[in-house]
């Protein structure tokens, strides 16, 4: 590891990104020093903690850092003792990523999961081709509960896409960093009374570039107790897109759609546009009832893409179509391709 990293020019380098948030946009700011064979990652400047339960505790930000890091300068190196100490983590105390007791820290992944983009970022500009573009992120957590006589609580993850690599296609519905795996459609519906109408990639969703990104998806839930339920979702990206490196495309936003019938909010006016029957959610992550009947739809962002779009094989662009990865429309306008 301190091979690894006395092989990176002395320097400062930064990065900030941000991610949704709820009442308002978090900011990850990361400054990587390196001196020799040692690095500070520090968080200063990032958002002050919040009153909900997504701040992330030091040993959740230091974790995320180094397994970052590990990725991007060493990653044939086994996690040991000796592996963490050339890196040190700060942040200020009071920030989002070093919360005062007693701040709420449950959901700290739905931050926390983007501290490795922030890292690679900063390393970006001196390890080109050592890191991927940026993801989806944190992995969705959608919970499901009955409103009405019949009681139940279904939960099930869901993965978009990751960023591209500098070599290779971004992977498509995948979690990183987490690696949490997706939840089973058998399982959901054999021990809850959810029923999934749809689960398929979202085409188009890969941020475009020479190596595309991964694709998020589309799955569409029906709720089958005839009675009226609660749904929340743990999830990011509806208004930050997933960047891409290098002339390389951002990933599609998240969407949250519900059809049909008329949503009965929760949780401090989460405001609803409709169309006819559908809804489209605003705030990802508070609760909503929805009537009997209604169904609605997750659909997962994509990652970011690597390199100019126009550099794509067209070959790999038709291939892309003839699967339904990326539209013909999409293929035309973003890559320069007619099939």
């Amino acid at each position: 590891m301190r091979d690894a990293l006395r092989a990176i020019p002395d320097g400062d380098y930064e990065r900030t990104c941000f991610v949704d948030g709820l009442d308002e946009p978090v900011r990850i700011q990361c400054r990587l020093s390196v001196r020799g064979d040692e690095v500070t990652a520090d968080f200063a400047g990032s958002s002050d903690q919040v009153d909900r339960g997504m701040n992330v505790v030091l040993n959740y930000t230091a974790a995320y850092t180094n397994y970052a890091l590990k990725c991007a300068v060493a990653p044939e190196v086994p996690h040991n003792d000796g592996s963490f100490r050339p890196v040190r983590v700060t942040a200020p105390e009071g920030s989002i990523f070093n919360p005062r007791f007693p701040a709420a820290v449950a959901a700290r992944q739905i931050a926390g999961h983007y501290i490795p983009h922030a890292v690679f970022g900063a390393l970006e500009p001196v390890l080109p081709g050592r890191v991927i573009a940026e993801g989806a992120g944190g992995i969705w957590l959608t919970t499901v509960r009955g409103a009405g006589p019949t009681r139940f609580v279904g939960v099930f993850f869901s993965a978009g896409g990751t960023g591209a690599r500098p070599a290779a296609d971004g992977l498509s519905t995948t979690a990183f960093p987490s690696g949490v795996a997706a939840s089973p459609v058998e399982v959901i519906e054999s021990t809850s009374p959810l029923v999934i109408r749809r689960k398929e990639y979202r085409r188009d969703s890969g941020g475009p570039g020479r190596r595309r990104g991964g694709l998020g998806q589309v799955i569409e839930v029906e709720v089958r107790t005839g009675e009226p339920y609660v749904v929340s979702v743990l999830s990011d990206r509806f208004t930050q897109a997933a960047a891409g490196y290098e002339g390389g495309r951002p990933g599609a936003r998240a969407g949250f759609r519900t059809s049909p019938g008329s949503p009965r909010n929760r949780g401090g006016g989460v405001r609803i546009s409709r169309g006819g029957s559908t809804g489209v959610r605003r705030s990802p992550k508070l609760s909503m009832t929805l009537p009997a009947g209604a169904t609605f739809t997750l659909e997962l962002p994509g990652g970011g893409g690597y390199h100019d779009p126009r550099e794509r094989p067209p070959d790999e662009v038709a291939e892309d179509v003839a699967e339904g990865l990326v539209s013909r429309a999409a293929a035309e306008r973003e890559y320069g391709v007619r099939t």
